[in-house]
């Protein structure tokens, strides 16, 4: 019938030992010390409306389950009297089968599944389309399920699936930063440990939100994060890169990237720049044709008008290789480090136009500038976030100088070896997170 399981959720009846599952005693006390219940949670509200904002979805659920019920903290669009409510028994539960299989469940039509086809929820709720990810513990107890739900069919692709693990990965590791904490108050003793638990969880969650380059014909992409050292001071630093759909024969190749930095710190600026890379991501997406200004201004509509209200520094390029021609990048920059432009003649270009930061009242309806060069095939553009050159007690404008000197005696050596050098440069302890991302343009002409 067209449905889409993941996870070997196939079966017809539920899945062996799914009670076990759903009242194991461990699992239970886990739940029990998040603190979490059928009461909202701004948090987790947050985070259900991230899924409903990136999906595009009428309802989005952080979903716990209990014995006989689930609970709803965070949520999105639920009907009432569920909404008021925010529980339901397990009678309506969908997410009760993320948690007795451990494994994601994806359905396109509940109406025509096995697994679901009776569940109250259909007619109660308007359930009919569902996508839930497991939302577990420190030890892998899934806990509940970040879930996605549309009321009528629905196929879901790969990138929504993408988006809804990356944001099941956030609010798992929020839900293991309250057990944490909740640890630390009944063994004061270990909150040293605690805290550095909570820098890996921090550090992870930022490093799984970082992109799998795509491969691109005609181009080597490189990109390397490194943390801050001191304790919890992780950032909003990201790189990005996207294939885009004009990417066809006719058109040639075209591929978005994006360097930023979200201010703030910590968790709450990792899950800022989630949103921003997704959001801008999806601008990329829907203005494939570019200019960068046009991606950028609708990103600073959508972070205006409906959140998250993030501010901080970025350049969003557009690289377009028109059939049987050198390539063209056109970019645009909000308050970032100015890139730089390794050409194979042994010259460096320092691409310093600018306009402001984005995220602040004073720059709402600011004009943005659209930069444009032809490259030479055989260049490499470097991006890069202020870590790499801003240093306390240095002067900037020194330290770019000599990171150009340091990338001149690499450009030959492809992107990884420019990026290698450039992480190796740094000292041992650095106060502020740091990205560098090199696109190399290759010398042979395009096929």
């Amino acid at each position: 019938m067209g449905e889409a399981v993941v996870g070997g959720l196939t079966q017809a009846g539920g899945y062996p030992d799914a009670e076990r599952a759903v009242c194991d005693r461990a699992r239970l006390l886990a739940l029990a010390r998040t603190g979490l219940g059928p009461a909202a949670d701004p948090e987790m509200d947050r985070i259900a409306d991230w899924v409903r904002r990136a999906l595009g979805v009428p309802t989005a659920l952080v979903s716990l389950v209990q014995v006989d019920r689930q609970v709803f903290p965070g949520m999105v669009g639920l009907p009432e009297p569920a909404a008021a409510e925010r529980a339901t028994p397990l009678t309506h539960s969908f997410c009760q089968h993320v948690v007795a299989s451990a494994q994601p469940l994806v359905i396109r039509d509940a109406r025509a599944h096995p697994l679901v086809w009776d569940n109250l929820a259909i007619p109660d709720l308007g359930v009919v389309a569902y996508a839930g990810v497991p939302l577990t513990d420190e030890r892998g107890r899934v806990l509940g399920s970040l879930c996605a739900i549309d009321g009528r069919p629905r196929d879901w692709s790969d990138d929504d699936l993408a988006t809804l693990h990356d944001i099941a990965r956030s609010c798992s590791a929020e839900l293991r930063l309250r057990l944490a904490r909740y640890d630390a108050g009944i063994e004061a003793g270990r909150r040293d440990l605690v805290e550095q638990w909570q820098q890996q969880v921090v550090r992870e969650l930022q490093a799984a939100m970082l992109t799998v380059l795509p491969t691109i014909d005609g181009l080597s992409m490189a990109a390397r994060y490194r943390p801050a050292d001191s304790r919890l001071n992780v950032g909003g630093d990201w790189y990005d890169a996207i294939a885009l759909r004009g990417a066809r024969d006719r058109d040639g190749q075209a591929v978005a990237v994006s360097v930023g930095d979200v201010i703030g710190h910590d968790l709450p600026a990792v899950t800022l720049m989630g949103q921003v890379r997704w959001m801008l991501r999806q601008a990329a997406w829907d203005h494939s044709a570019g200019p960068p200004t046009a991606v950028f201004g609708a990103f600073e509509a959508a972070n205006r008008g409906i959140g998250p209200g993030a501010s901080g520094t970025a350049v969003v390029a557009h690289m377009h290789r028109p059939p049987g021609a050198p390539w063209v990048v056109r970019w645009t920059n909000a308050g970032h480090p100015a890139p730089l432009l390794l050409r194979p003649d042994g010259r460096t270009e320092l691409l310093a136009e600018h306009d402001a930061l984005f995220g602040f009242a004073i720059t709402d309806g600011l004009t943005r500038t659209d930069h444009e060069l032809v490259v030479e095939p055989g260049s490499t553009l470097f991006l890069y976030s202020d870590g790499l050159v801003e240093r306390p007690g240095s002067d900037i404008d020194e330290t770019t100088r000599a990171l150009v000197a340091l990338l001149d005696g690499v450009r030959d050596d492809g992107p990884e070896a420019v990026v290698t050098a450039a992480m190796e440069s740094l000292p041992e302890n650095t106060h502020d997170d740091v990205v560098a991302f090199a696109v190399h343009f290759h010398a042979d002409p395009p096929g």
